[in-house]
């Protein structure tokens, strides 16, 4: 059978999500060269717009696996997924990390080595971790070790924040915490609640607008995505309560079967 004739539409918001970590990627290689040719705003506008693309990608792989569950998804599904986020949520922020702060110049500036080793620590441990989570039987409650999609993501809003906030050895500690994460056996919660998960994608678009609209009230903003992340990541070790099950239909049957009780 052809390929494309084995595509199903959760299959083409997987490859929305790889197509815009690779765009993400090429367009940071072209920031890149900006700043090598004294093109500074370019630079640094590129390189954000690269950050808001992998946001986008994070929305279009949560968008997946709920219209796979809504829908009957292709055999390509599961795979696909995972090729994706590879390259979205393991290659292309190590990727963006190493080019916007591993060089001074990046035509003639030497390259730290911590800068290129901790990116690329966290995309073995990404890949490890996508490879473990397809090999093991999938839980319905939780993941094991942190989501690749989820580290990517708390990297993103981090270096979306204010200039003066973001400090590369902050960023390559969070690196290194999340590298660990993510092959630890640390229990995370399956999110499945359409509100909860509406709510965190409408913060991500209105991300995503303010910097169309102005970079520096982004910045702002970016706090909130931020602290959103912060409280994922800590969850399973202060027991954050995530309400994963607000609104679900097991939810609303016992909310429903307490109050007649009462009743």
């Amino acid at each position: 059978m052809n390929v494309f004739q084995m595509l199903r539409l959760p299959d083409l918001v997987s490859l929305l999500n790889l197509i815009c970590g690779i765009s993400s990627i090429a367009v940071a290689a072209q920031a890149t060269i900006q700043a090598a040719i004294s093109q500074t705003t370019a630079a640094h506008n590129g390189f954000v717009l690269a950050l808001i693309l992998l946001l986008i990608a994070a929305i279009a792989d949560g968008a997946d696996g709920y219209i796979a569950r809504r829908f009957k998804g292709g055999e390509l599904g599961e795979q696909l997924d995972s090729l994706a986020d590879a390259v979205s949520f393991g290659v292309a922020p190590a990727l963006l990390i190493y080019l916007q702060f591993g060089q001074i110049n990046p035509l003639v500036g030497d390259p730290d080595p911590l800068v290129a080793v901790f990116p690329v620590f966290y995309a073995i441990c990404g890949v490890l971790r996508l490879a473990r989570f397809n090999s093991m039987a999938s839980s319905k409650t939780g993941f094991e070790g942190l989501p690749i999609t989820a580290g990517c993501v708390m990297l993103v809003t981090y270096m979306l924040l204010s200039e003066d906030l973001v400090k590369i050895d902050f960023l390559l500690a969070l690196t290194l915490c999340l590298s660990i994460l993510m092959v630890s056996s640390v229990n995370y919660p399956k999110i499945r609640n359409v509100r909860i998960l509406a709510f965190v994608a409408s913060i991500f678009g209105i991300t995503m607008l303010l910097y169309l609209y102005n970079i520096e009230y982004m910045r702002i903003f970016s706090i909130l995505p931020f602290i959103l992340m912060l409280m994922y990541i800590f969850s399973p070790f202060f027991k954050v309560p995530l309400l994963s099950n607000l609104g679900s239909k097991e939810y609303r049957n016992k909310e429903f079967s307490a109050r007649k009780e009462k009743q």
